[in-house]
């Protein structure tokens, strides 16, 4: 469960940069082409397509960055690769894990009009829901993650590459 935690962490990173990169371009295109104005659900909508294309593209090859880092393997029930629709599916799925506290705090302000405040907020309240939707994985007969079991995958710990000599 840890390295799993740990792997997220990791990936958070990746997803930052991935993010990053495509706010650059966007705002490149932008201030070349100012015809275009600065359209924020485009914005929104690359970022999530660039998310779905790092995450299913690599989960197609079995595994991200950061899984790799932490020797993790995404897979299918007989221990391939998932399928196309598979990872397409837990991509979508996987959101459970940052949306529903990011839209309770969207829908209830439970903090003073300080830009900063909300951040907190917003961090706090997410973290506290990767805590508990991870300690929901204990409730699977197989102790995986739900959005896995939906979408009918799992993650395997794979072992260390041996050494060259």
């Amino acid at each position: 469960m840890l390295r799993r935690l740990a792997s997220l962490l990791y990936e958070a990173l990746v997803v930052v940069a991935v993010i990053l990169v495509v706010v650059a371009l966007y705002s490149f295109f932008t201030v070349a082409f100012p015809a275009m104005g600065l359209q924020r659900p485009a914005l929104i909508a690359l970022c999530f397509m660039a998310l779905a294309g790092y995450f299913v593209y690599s989960w197609r090859h079995g595994q991200t960055l950061a899984m790799r880092a932490w020797r993790i393997r995404l897979a299918d029930q007989f221990g391939n690769p998932p399928k196309l629709g598979q990872a397409c599916l837990r991509f979508v799925l996987g959101w459970v894990w940052v949306v529903p506290p990011l839209a309770v705090v969207a829908a209830f302000h439970p903090y003073v009009n300080a830009f900063t405040s909300a951040i907190t907020v917003s961090a706090v309240a997410t973290a506290a829901w990767i805590i508990i939707w991870a300690y929901l994985a204990h409730l699977h007969p197989r102790k995986q993650f739900w959005h896995d079991a939906l979408a009918g995958t799992r993650l395997i710990e794979t072992e260390p590459a041996p050494k060259r000599t």
